[in-house]
């Protein structure tokens, strides 16, 4: 039999008492002294104990023991009650620390939500997401161009009038004037300083509002005006790249990890809105310049903030 070192002094104890902790302290010195529970009528799954509103089933214990080592479980067995009563008062101190508030204690708080967001992510995000080789199959097949990696990159001039775009159009010539021409008059300030780049864009899945998939179109260089809901928008193509399809073989995990990834996140985002129902959130970090704040944070913490 395997003794706990610092318990052995109070009474003889196991891997498991130890893995109950002080739960399992309480069961025995108190365990003795409870009465049992009522009896209650024949049930495939009978209940041994209740404690408040909760309920605990023989199927609970079985289950707590089955996360033993085997030989632990054998040891368990043979104690059962002292096992049951353990559990009995694993439960009444969470009660307990319910009852008193311990979103009071920040390390207790801490842990205790780390472990419950855990537990739903993996009870109704993880054991939910169900990825097949043909669904990867049929992703393969029904989006050549994402597999592919085709992609352009754009600039772009956001003016009022298309008038104005047009008469730009005609004094653009070279991308550096391109550049420059974004720099001064383009009202897009997100990306005004870049020279008006929108970046690498590739073909979305979802239904875009009538321009991007016209980039594609585009010859390298070549300029045209969109008419968006600010005025409009002049464009010039900077490059295009559409590699080869490859083989499925080649490309099977990585289609496989990102219809996962993709299901993952509709399920935790599906997660997070059921849970906004019942929640009252006031969010102030929108007004607060935090990236601001950041980066005047020196590395390490030391020497406060620079001025």
């Amino acid at each position: 039999m395997l003794l706990l070192d610092a318990m052995s002094t109070i009474a003889p104890g196991t891997v498991w008492l130890k893995r109950l902790g002080i739960a399992a302290l309480l069961a025995l010195t108190l365990g003795a002294a409870q009465a049992p529970a009522a009896d209650e009528a024949p049930h495939r799954d009978p209940l041994v104990a209740r404690v408040n509103d909760h309920e605990l089933r023989l199927s609970d214990v079985f289950e707590s023991i089955g996360t033993l080592a085997l030989g632990d479980q054998i040891e368990a067995r043979e104690q059962i009650d002292t096992y049951i009563e353990a559990m009995i008062n694993e439960e009444m101190l969470f009660q307990w620390a319910l009852d008193e508030d311990f979103g009071g204690d920040d390390a207790l708080r801490k842990a205790v939500k780390d472990l419950v967001v855990r537990h739903l992510i993996d009870k109704h995000v993880r054991s939910q997401i169900k990825v097949s080789e043909g669904d990867a199959r049929a992703y393969y097949d029904a989006h050549p161009s994402q597999v592919r990696g085709e992609h352009v990159r754009v600039r772009r001039i956001l003016l009022p009038e298309r008038e104005r775009c047009e008469q730009l159009k005609q004094r653009i010539a070279t991308e550096d004037d391109f550049i420059a021409a974004a720099r001064k008059f383009s009202l897009d300030k997100s990306t005004r300083d870049s020279g008006g780049d929108l970046g690498l864009m590739m073909r979305s899945d979802e239904p875009s509002d009538g321009y991007e998939a016209r980039f594609f179109e585009m010859k390298q260089g070549e300029m045209r005006v969109f008419d968006v809901p600010q005025g409009c928008m002049l464009v010039r193509s900077v490059y295009y790249v559409n590699p080869p399809l490859p083989p499925f073989s080649a490309v099977r995990e990585q289609i496989l990890q990102y219809l996962h990834n993709r299901q993952e996140a509709g399920l935790v985002n599906g997660l997070f809105q059921e849970a906004s129902k019942s929640s009252k959130v006031q969010r102030y970090y929108r007004t607060l310049r935090i990236r601001a704040t950041i980066q005047r944070v020196e590395p390490g913490g030391a020497g406060g903030t620079s001025r």
